[in-house]
């Protein structure tokens, strides 16, 4: 038999603790009540005490709209999301909660929809009445406008630079070129001269700014510029056949001895080509991605890498915008950097941890 629980015909139902039940049961005035729960100073220590206690005795939950009313905040955030997930995404998401969370704020999570027109809609229709203070997105370069806040409703915005830089809307990012460059410089210290680059689209800014990298670090190592070395597919992901190419001839003096990989899934399928044509990672070809996603080490392992930081970029972001919430625009925009990870795929270590030249 099952059980059907519902409040007794007559009785009446379960209400919220208002600041007039606090103030009852702490016996102090409602306005000391309100000073407490809205953080203001000027409340003496052992009196706040008591009506906090009180308040989480009660189980007193502030009305959102009540407070919004009252203060023009709503006490949250919202995180705008792409329609498609990419890996790392979740980084991302929880850099973002933890970070409210530890400034007692709450996070409101809204996927765009899927296609052009809808997102469109929902910026025209949705955004603007969304009951959040600001909003750090991760989205298509035209969704916001470029003014840096939501129309209407003035919310501030944070892109997060998964795309591409916008114009007029402060970002955080991380160095995605410098962090190249570094990649492209570790091979050159460790013996490496036939370097390749693969990467997807150029159309991602992301892409870009990694071939950029690529062509910095060869300019410091006085190493030429070989444009059959270079891969920069039309789609996100390059060929099977694209990379059996780029690992097949590559430049006048040979094939590539080490692939510097724009994202830690091309640096898989490059390691997957590599396997097939007899090539040993960190022996016969030395192997670097961008990323450092957890998941990739389950399809191949040991993969040297940069480490970008997304989990720290989703705190930044909200410390960005909360300063811009508080203060009204600063200077701008806030870099979190990369840094290398070296593991097995750059070759054999020697025991101090130092990578060996590689086998010739």
């Amino acid at each position: 038999m099952t059980n059907t629980w519902r409040t007794p015909r007559g009785a009446a139902p379960e209400r919220r603790a208002t600041i007039a039940d606090i103030a009852a049961a702490a016996e102090v005035s409602k306005p000391t009540v309100s000073r407490v729960l809205n953080q203001r100073g000027d409340v003496a220590p052992a009196t706040r005490r008591k009506v906090e206690q009180v308040a989480a005795e009660l189980g007193y939950v502030p009305s959102a709209g009540a407070r919004a009313l009252r203060t023009g905040r709503h006490g949250a955030l919202g995180l705008l999301l792409p329609s498609e997930p990419w890996g790392g995404l979740v980084d991302v998401v929880y850099g973002v909660s933890e970070e409210a969370a530890a400034r007692s704020m709450h996070v409101m999570v809204f996927p765009l929809p899927a296609g052009r027109a809808a997102e469109r809609q929902f910026t025209a229709k949705t955004l603007p009445h969304l009951p959040v203070d600001g909003i750090v997105a991760l989205m298509p370069e035209d969704v916001v406008p470029h003014q840096g806040t939501v129309p209407l409703s003035g919310a501030p915005v944070v892109a997060f630079d998964d795309r591409g830089v916008r114009p007029g809307i402060p970002y955080v990012e991380t160095t995605n070129r410098e962090g190249v460059r570094e990649a492209v410089g570790h091979l050159v210290a460790h013996g490496y001269r036939r370097i390749a680059f693969a990467s997807g689209t150029s159309d991602l800014a992301f892409a870009e700014a990694r071939y950029e990298g690529y062509l910095d670090g060869l300019r410091d190592a006085g190493l030429p510029h070989v444009p059959q070395r270079v891969l920069r597919g039309q789609a996100e992901m390059p060929s099977e056949e694209e990379i059996r190419v780029l690992l097949s001839t590559g430049g006048p003096d040979g094939r590539p001895d080490a692939v510097v990989a724009a994202w830690d899934e091309i640096a898989t399928a490059v390691g997957h080509v590599a396997h097939e044509l007899g090539l040993r990672l960190g022996r016969d070809l030395a192997l670097i991605g961008f990323d450092d996603r957890p998941e990739v080490a389950l399809m191949l392992k040991g993969l040297t890498t940069v480490h970008q930081p997304l989990r720290e970029m989703g705190q930044t972001a909200v410390r960005l915008l909360l300063e811009i919430i508080e203060h009204g625009p600063g200077p701008g925009n806030a870099t979190v950097p990369t840094r290398l990870v070296v593991r097995d795929t750059c070759g054999p270590h020697a025991a101090d941890g130092t990578p060996l030249p590689p086998e010739r």
